[in-house]
C-alpha cells in the first residue's frame, strides 16, 4: 500500500462508486489511481482504477480509460487481469478482479527472481502477449510495474497502450522500456513487444534495466552465467533485445526455450 499519498474516495464522489467501499489506495500511475476496494454486490475484494484528479479534464486521457477498460472485457486469458465493469461518467473508472498488488516491480526490488520463476513469467507472458496478438492488438508497455506476479502466477494488469500494430506512435511509457522502434516513431509489430518480453525479463533475471532513460547510442550489458541462467535462456533474451525487428525471435521460441524449467 501506498502510505505517502492519502487519496480516498470522498463523500462528494461517493456517488459514483456506489456499492464499492475503498479500502486502501495501492499506487498511483501514470494515468490512474488504484484501489484495494470491497464490491458489496459480489461480497468480495476487487480494484478499482479510476482516471486520477489531475487528469479528468483532458478527453484524451479519459477516453484511454475507457478504451482500456473496454479492451479488458472482452478479454478472457488466465494471464490477462479480468475486468468486471467499466464506466465512462462522470469519471472514468475501470473495475478490476482482485490480485493486481503484487506487482512484479516489488518482487524485483528484493533481489533477481530464480530461474524457476523466470521461466514461468516467460512462458505465461508469452502465452498472454500471443493470445493478444491474435487478437489484433500490441501491448506496447511491457515493463514490471504494469505485470502481477503471485506464487507463480503472472498477469499483465494494464493494457492501457495497447494498440494495432502497425501505426507508428512514439512511446509514452519510460524510456528503458521502449524498443528502438517505439523510440524512433516507427512503425510497430509483434516483434516490439518480443523486445518488451526481453527488456522485462532482463530486469527480472538481473535486478536492473537492460538500457537507461537516455537510449542514445545505448548497449545492452551482456548477461553473466550465474545460477539463475543457463546459455541458452541467457542468449534468448539478449535477441529479444536485438536492435533489428527482425532478429528478434518468436514468442513460441521464448516460451520453447523456457518450458522445459517451470
Amino acid at each position: 500500500m501506498d502510505r505517502g499519498v492519502t487519496l480516498a474516495f470522498s463523500p462528494r464522489s461517493a456517488a459514483f462508486v456506489s456499492g464499492y467501499r475503498a479500502v486502501a489506495h495501492l499506487r498511483r500511475g501514470d494515468l490512474c489511481d488504484v484501489y484495494d476496494a470491497w464490491s458489496e454486490e459480489r461480497e468480495a475484494r476487487c480494484v478499482i482504477k479510476i482516471l486520477r484528479p489531475d487528469r479528468r479534464a483532458y478527453a484524451a486521457d479519459r477516453r484511454r480509460v475507457v478504451a482500456e477498460g473496454e479492451l479488458l472485457l472482452s478479454m478472457t486469458h488466465p494471464h490477462i487481469i479480468r475486468a468486471y465493469e467499466v464506466h465512462e461518467d462522470p469519471i472514468p473508472f475501470i473495475v478490476l478482479e482482485a490480485g493486481s498488488e503484487a506487482l512484479l516491480t516489488r518482487l524485483i526490488e528484493q533481489g533477481p527472481l530464480s530461474l524457476r520463476d523466470l521461466a514461468r513469467l516467460a512462458t505465461q507472458l508469452c502465452s498472454a502477449l500471443g493470445y493478444l496478438h491474435r487478437r489484433g492488438y500490441l501491448h506496447l508497455d511491457l515493463r514490471p510495474a504494469n505485470v502481477s506476479y503471485d506464487r507463480g502466477h503472472a498477469r499483465l494488469v494494464d493494457l492501457s497502450l495497447a494498440r494495432h500494430p502497425g501505426a507508428a506512435a512514439p512511446a509514452i511509457g519510460p524510456a528503458r522500456s521502449a524498443s528502438v522502434e517505439q523510440a524512433h516513431g516507427q512503425p510497430q509489430s509483434a516483434a516490439t513487444d518480443v523486445w518488451g518480453l526481453g527488456a522485462l525479463l532482463y530486469e527480472a533475471a538481473t535486478g536492473r534495466a537492460p538500457v537507461g532513460e537516455d537510449r542514445n547510442g545505448a548497449q545492452v550489458p551482456p548477461l553473466k552465467r550465474n545460477g539463475r541462467l543457463r546459455p541458452a535462456t541467457a542468449s534468448i533474451i539478449i535477441r529479444c533485445l536485438s536492435a533489428s525487428p527482425e532478429e528478434r525471435p518468436s514468442l513460441a521460441e521464448v516460451a520453447r526455450i523456457f518450458a522445459p524449467l517451470v
